[in-house]
């Protein structure tokens, strides 16, 4: 792993110590915001892709629909043999 050295001035330190828990370390707490803006911006991009996808296929868009107003809670109806 590659090592970097960041530097901030003391007021952003001190908030950093501040929102941290206090067992974790700097460096761990940083990797865990840019995993977590990582993660956000890819949920994003999911759901802009899934917005688009709907938009430009209406019958997918209506089968969701009717799939999610299915009574799932209901037992299923059975057949005449």
């Amino acid at each position: 792993m590659q090592a970097t050295t960041i530097k901030v001035d003391p007021k952003l330190h001190s908030s950093i110590r501040r929102l941290k828990a206090r067992e974790q370390t700097l460096t761990g707490f940083v990797r865990e915001l840019i995993a977590g803006e990582e993660k956000r911006r890819a949920l994003e991009s999911a759901a802009t892709a899934y917005t688009a996808l709907m938009a430009a296929h209406h019958d997918e868009a209506a089968w969701l629909l009717e799939w999610e107003s299915a009574p799932l809670a209901a037992a299923p109806k059975r057949r005449k043999a």
